[in-house]
């Protein structure tokens, strides 16, 4: 796998940080976009590219604004749309250099808010879609109370980190992976600001409402036990999505980061295999 890093800047000036992974062969069959989610950044996702990338896949890894290595107030916005318009720069810089090859998705939690709103505006642009803990219905792991007290809040003090935060156990069972995250310099840490989970929120929201318009192949894995975002994300899409090819996997047990789970290998493959059918 060939590796190179960028930078580029958006319609608020901040430095966007991303990674170009490429197969070492130069034989590229299609390009996947690798979309990561809340406080974490796409370096992460170096095991997951490195699958792809031997199967012929050039995948290009974002770094959000105020993640990882891109600029911006940590861990903050109030729009879900601003994320999605950098991905689109993105987007059109891969076009540019790969403008015979599909494109692909594949896009984790926030990620997956992300990608899922990218496709509904550019859906003809996108070949296929693949997700991990699809967030749409991320309210149902919160009380009522509290998420009606965050959306006030957010108007008032949105910046403030407020929202609580889980300990990284959460995210998958091999403890191994637990102090690898927990380590990572590049992982924000800190509580989830007011303003950035209602936006999640209110993306979720306008995401369900429209998920039928959606038509291409969709691939949603998810954890059984995953705490932070319910497994109905994963199945309201396979209810209510017009896809013809929607592929569902639920795995009892696992948790949030499926990628970073035990038995992970044979999960990275699945994908990838589903990527190289649909590119």
């Amino acid at each position: 796998m060939i590796q190179t890093e960028h930078t580029f800047q958006n319609k608020d000036q901040n430095t966007l940080f991303y990674h170009e992974w490429l197969p070492d062969d130069g034989n590229i069959r299609a390009v996947v976009l690798i979309v990561h989610g809340v406080h974490e950044h796409s370096g992460r996702y170096q095991h997951v590219a490195k699958v792809f990338t031997q199967a012929g896949l050039a995948c290009y890894g974002i770094d959000h604004r105020g993640h990882g290595k891109s600029g911006g107030t940590k861990v903050y916005f109030t729009d879900l749309g601003d994320v999605v318009d950098d991905l689109r720069l993105l987007f059109d810089r891969v076009r540019e250099q790969h403008p015979d090859k599909p494109v692909l998705i594949f896009g984790h939690s926030m990620g997956s808010l992300v990608s899922l709103e990218f496709t509904l505006r550019y859906q003809q642009d996108v070949k296929a879609l693949a997700l991990t803990g699809t967030a749409i219905t991320g309210e149902e792991a919160q009380p009522k109370w509290l998420l009606s007290l965050a959306q006030q809040a957010a108007k008032i003090i949105p910046r403030v980190r407020l929202s609580p935060s889980e300990s990284p156990t959460i995210l998958t069972t091999d403890q191994d992976q637990v102090l690898r995250f927990i380590a990572d310099p590049l992982v924000d840490k800190g509580l989830w600001r007011i303003g950035t989970s209602v936006a999640m929120l209110q993306a979720g929201r306008a995401i369900r409402e429209r998920v039928h318009q959606l038509t291409l192949p969709i691939l949603a894995y998810h954890g059984g036990d995953d705490k932070l975002t319910p497994s109905s994300g994963a199945t309201y899409l396979q209810e209510h999505a017009q896809s013809e090819d929607i592929t569902i996997k639920i795995y009892p047990g696992l948790r949030h980061e499926l990628v970073n789970e035990i038995g992970r290998e044979e999960i990275i493959q699945e994908i990838t295999d589903w990527l190289v059918a649909h590119a």
